[in-house]
C-alpha cells in the first residue's frame, strides 16, 4: 500500500471540539471482547496508562496528527507502532488502531482483521462503521464565508478541482452561508466542467482564466484546499488580476511550504491537525477501556484563519471608505476615535457615515470595535500577559471596557475564552 505523505510545520492553536451525541456502537467483531481478556491478563487492566501497543496506520500521512498522537502516547505511556514502508505489519499484535481511511480499499481489508477497537480520523468511508473523531468541514466552509463577508465581499466562488466528499460539504457550507447573509456564490468545479479534457495543469489553468475572467470584481475565491488556491493565484496573475485587490484567495489546511512560498502568500484556514491526533488518541484510549463510542462523528473545529496577503484587502470601491478602513486596521492598537479616522481621510463625520452606510457592512465605529476584539483574541490564545495589558495593547481604554465587549459580542469573558481555546 502507498502511504501518502503531506509535509507541514505550523503552530497548534486549540479551539473546542463538538461532539455527537453518545450511543451504543456496535464491536468491530464478535471476538473483540475475547481479545481484550488476552491483553488484560498479559499487561494488565485495559484501559490503564502504560499498557496500550497501539498502530499508527495513516491512509494520508499528516505529519501534524502523527505529533497530537505522539504527544498524547508521551502523557500516556503508549507504544506506537508506525511503519511507513509496512503499514500494517502482519505480525502485529496489540491493543488499538488510529487510522485515516480514504479511498484506497485495501488499507481497511487489512485493519478489519485485528480484533481491537479501531478509531478513524476521516469521514471519507462512512459507509464503514467505525467510531469517528475528524475536522469539521462544515465549519471550515462557515469560517470562510464570514471572512469574506466581515471583508466587505459581495462577489464569491467557491473552487474545487474534484467533487469529493470533504470538498463538497465544504463548498456547500461555504454558500449556505452566503446565502443566509444574502450572496449567490459561483462554483467552479473542474470535474463537472472539464468534460473530455486531459486533467493536467495546463488545461486547469487555461480552464480557471476564462472561468475568473468572466465573474464581476472585485470578488471572494474560496479553493476548499491549498493546492486549489495556488492554482487560482497562479491563474490570476496570467489574466493580470491584482491578489488581493481584485480576487482574494482563501485556501485549506495552512501548509505553510505552500502558503509561504508564493509570489502573493497564501491565507489559509488550519484545520487543527494535531488537535484531531490527540483527541482521537484520548477517544481510543476511552474505548480500550471500556466506555462506549458514537454512531455520530466527533468533529473538531478548526484553529482559525492564518491571514497573509492573498486576503489582505477590503472589498470597497469609495476612496474615503477604503483610506479609512486601512487607517482604521494600521492603527486599531493605538487610542484612537472617530475624530482621527476623520482627520486621516479629510472627509467630514457626517460625510464619512453615509460613505461607510452605502459602500460596507459596518460603521467606522464598529469596524473599530471588530478589528481590536480580533486583536485581544489573538493575544489572549498566544500568550499569557494579563488581561488589562492586553486590553491596553488592543486599542481597548481598560479591562472593563474589554471585558464588556467580549460579553456583548461573544457572550463570555476574556478569562473565559482563553480558558477555552487554551483545552488539550
Amino acid at each position: 500500500m502507498n502511504v501518502h505523505f503531506r509535509y507541514r510545520n505550523q503552530q497548534r492553536l486549540r479551539p473546542c471540539v463538538r461532539t455527537a451525541t453518545a450511543v451504543a456502537f456496535p464491536r468491530a467483531s464478535p471476538h473483540l471482547s475475547m481479545a481484550k481478556h488476552e491483553r488484560s491478563r498479559r499487561d494488565g487492566p485495559p484501559g490503564e496508562a502504560g499498557t496500550q501497543n497501539i498502530l499508527l496506520a495513516l491512509g494520508w500521512y499528516y505529519p501534524e496528527v502523527h505529533r497530537g498522537v505522539a504527544r498524547f502516547a508521551r502523557d500516556h505511556g503508549w507504544h506506537i507502532t508506525a511503519d511507513f514502508d509496512d503499514p500494517i505489519p502482519s505480525h502485529w499484535k496489540g491493543d488499538g488502531v488510529l487510522t485515516l481511511l480514504g479511498a484506497q480499499q485495501n488499507l481497511w481489508r487489512q485493519l478489519r482483521r485485528f480484533d481491537v477497537q479501531i478509531v478513524d480520523l476521516a469521514e471519507s468511508r462512512p459507509d464503514i462503521h467505525l467510531p469517528r473523531l475528524t475536522m469539521d468541514n462544515a465549519a471550515i466552509g462557515r469560517m470562510a464565508a464570514d471572512h469574506f463577508l466581515h471583508k466587505g465581499y459581495r462577489n464569491f466562488a467557491v473552487v474545487q478541482r474534484w467533487e469529493l466528499g470533504v470538498s463538497c460539504r465544504r463548498r456547500d457550507h461555504f454558500r449556505f452561508e452566503l446565502s443566509a447573509a444574502g450572496h449567490d456564490c459561483e462554483v467552479i468545479s473542474w470535474q463537472s466542467e472539464r468534460g473530455k479534457r486531459l486533467d493536467s495543469r495546463e488545461q486547469r489553468h487555461r480552464w480557471l482564466i476564462k472561468r475568473l475572467t468572466a465573474l464581476p470584481k472585485p470578488m471572494a475565491v474560496f479553493a476548499v484546499r491549498d493546492a486549489e488556491a495556488v492554482e487560482v493565484i497562479e491563474a490570476c496573475e496570467a489574466a493580470t488580476f491584482h491578489v488581493p485587490e481584485q480576487v482574494a484567495v482563501l485556501g485549506v489546511d495552512n501548509t505553510e511550504m505552500i502558503c509561504d512560498c508564493l509570489r502573493v502568500p497564501l491565507s489559509s484556514i488550519d484545520t487543527n491537525l494535531e488537535k484531531i491526533g490527540y483527541e482521537g488518541a484520548a477517544l481510543l484510549q476511552r474505548l480500550i477501556g471500556g466506555d462506549r463510542g458514537s454512531a455520530m462523528p466527533t468533529y473538531v473545529s478548526p484553529a482559525g484563519i492564518v491571514q497573509r496577503r492573498s486576503t489582505d484587502s477590503l472589498a470597497v470601491a469609495h476612496p474615503g471608505v477604503s483610506k479609512a478602513l486601512r487607517f482604521i486596521h494600521d492603527h486599531a492598537h493605538e487610542p484612537i476615535d472617530m475624530s482621527d479616522v476623520v482627520r486621516s481621510i479629510g472627509m467630514s463625520r457626517s460625510g464619512l457615515e453615509k460613505a461607510f452606510r452605502e459602500h460596507y457592512i459596518r460603521s467606522p465605529m464598529k469596524e473599530l470595535r471588530q478589528v481590536r476584539l480580533g486583536i485581544a483574541k489573538k493575544r489572549l490564545r498566544e500568550s499569557d500577559e494579563s488581561v488589562f495589558n492586553i486590553a491596553i495593547q488592543s486599542g481597548f481604554q481598560s479591562s472593563h471596557h474589554l471585558c464588556r465587549v467580549f460579553q456583548n459580542e461573544l457572550g463570555t469573558t476574556p478569562g473565559a475564552y482563553r480558558r477555552e481555546q487554551a483545552k488539550p
